[in-house]
C-alpha cells in the first residue's frame, strides 16, 4: 500500500452520496477501489445483471479481478481505461492521484454499447450466455447506452477523480484554505452551470438553488471561495471564451458577442476592452501575429448597427 489512502484526502461517505446521485443520473454503476484493488465504494446503483452475476462466488471473483486490474493498468498508464467484461458489457476505470501517488480509481459500467473493439484497451473473451440462463434472461432486459453518453460520463467520472485528487492539495496552500476547498466543493453544481451556460442569462438564485442554499448565503459562500462576486466570475469567463474564439481570424466580433452572451454585440466590445486594455479586433489581429488589419473596426461596426447599414 502506498503512503496515502483515499480516506486521508477526502470523506468516503461524501463521496458516496455524489456518486449515487451520479449513478442514479446515468444508469451506470460506479464503485471505488483502492490501490490494493480492494473495494473502498461498493457499486452505486447496482444494475440487476451484475448483482446477479456476483450471486455465483466464481463469476464474482472473476468479476473483482478484472476491475481490479482495470484500475491498475488506468494508475500505471495515467489514464482512462475502456474495456468489456466477459459478459460483453463496456466498463471504464478512472485513476486517482495525491501528489503524484496513484491511490485508487473510479470503476464505471455495466452498460450496453455498441463501442467497438476497437475503441477499447482491452476485451475479455466472451462467454457463452447459454450456459447461464438466469443471466440470459435477465442480460436481454438490459437498455442500451449511447457511445456518447457513456464517453460523456466517464469524462465527468474523470474530472471528480481530478478534484478529488486536488483537494486536500488546494486545502493546504493557503491559511484557510481547507475552508475554502469545502466551500469550493460546496459550490461545484453551480459551477458546472455557469462553465456549460455562460453564454445565457443567469440568475443568482438560481445557482443557489442548484446548491440547495439561500441567494444571500450563496454570494457570501461564492466571494469568500472563489474570491470575486458572481457576475465578475461570469464576465471573466465570457472574456477567456471569447478570446479563444477570437483566435479564428473568420470569426466576426458579432457572432463571438453572441455566443459569449452578449446581444448588443458595441456593449459586448466595451466589457472587452475593460477587461483586456484592447478592442475584440486588435486582440484578434494580435492573436494572429499581426497579418492584415480587419477591414471593419468596432466604433465603424456600431455606427453602421445604429444608422441600419
Amino acid at each position: 500500500m502506498g503512503k496515502y489512502r483515499l480516506s486521508d484526502i477526502v470523506s468516503v461517505d461524501r463521496l458516496k452520496l455524489v456518486l449515487d446521485s451520479l449513478s442514479k443520473a446515468t444508469g451506470l454503476n460506479l464503485c471505488v477501489l483502492d490501490d490494493m484493488g480492494g473495494v473502498v465504494i461498493y457499486p452505486c446503483n447496482d444494475i440487476i445483471f451484475c448483482k446477479a452475476v456476483r450471486e455465483d462466488e466464481g463469476l464474482k471473483q472473476r468479476c473483482l479481478r478484472l476491475a481490479a486490474h482495470s484500475c491498475f493498468e488506468a494508475g500505471r498508464t495515467h489514464k482512462c481505461i475502456y474495456y468489456r467484461c466477459r459478459f460483453g458489457l463496456t466498463d471504464f476505470a478512472v485513476p486517482i492521484f495525491y501528489r503524484g501517488e496513484y491511490v485508487g480509481a473510479f470503476c464505471g459500467g455495466g452498460a450496453k454499447t455498441d463501442i467497438g473493439e476497437d475503441r477499447l484497451d482491452s476485451v475479455e473473451p466472451r462467454a457463452s450466455l447459454e450456459e447461464y440462463p438466469a443471466l440470459a434472461e435477465i442480460f436481454s432486459r438490459l437498455p442500451y447506452m449511447e457511445a456518447d453518453a457513456f464517453y460523456e460520463t466517464a469524462s465527468l467520472v474523470n474530472q471528480l477523480a481530478s478534484f478529488v485528487g486536488n483537494f486536500k492539495v488546494a486545502a493546504n496552500m493557503v491559511p484557510g484554505g481547507e475552508k475554502k476547498a469545502s466551500g469550493l466543493n460546496k459550490l461545484q453544481p453551480a459551477l458546472k452551470y455557469i462553465a456549460a451556460h455562460y453564454g445565457e442569462k443567469i440568475s443568482i438564485s438560481e445557482l443557489a438553488a442548484l446548491c440547495f442554499i439561500t441567494p444571500e448565503y450563496f454570494s457570501r459562500l461564492f466571494a469568500g471561495a472563489v474570491g470575486s462576486t458572481v457576475s465578475a466570475y461570469i464576465l471573466s469567463l465570457r472574456i477567456k471564451k471569447a478570446k479563444e474564439l477570437l483566435a479564428n481570424r473568420e470569426m466576426k466580433i458579432s457572432a463571438v458577442a453572441h455566443a459569449v452572451g452578449y446581444d448588443d454585440p458595441s456593449y459586448f466590445v466595451r466589457k472587452f476592452k475593460q477587461a483586456t486594455g484592447v478592442t475584440p479586433t486588435q486582440y484578434q489581429i494580435s492573436a494572429e501575429s499581426g497579418k492584415g488589419e480587419r477591414a471593419e473596426s468596432e466604433e465603424t461596426y456600431c455606427q453602421n448597427k445604429k444608422s441600419g447599414v
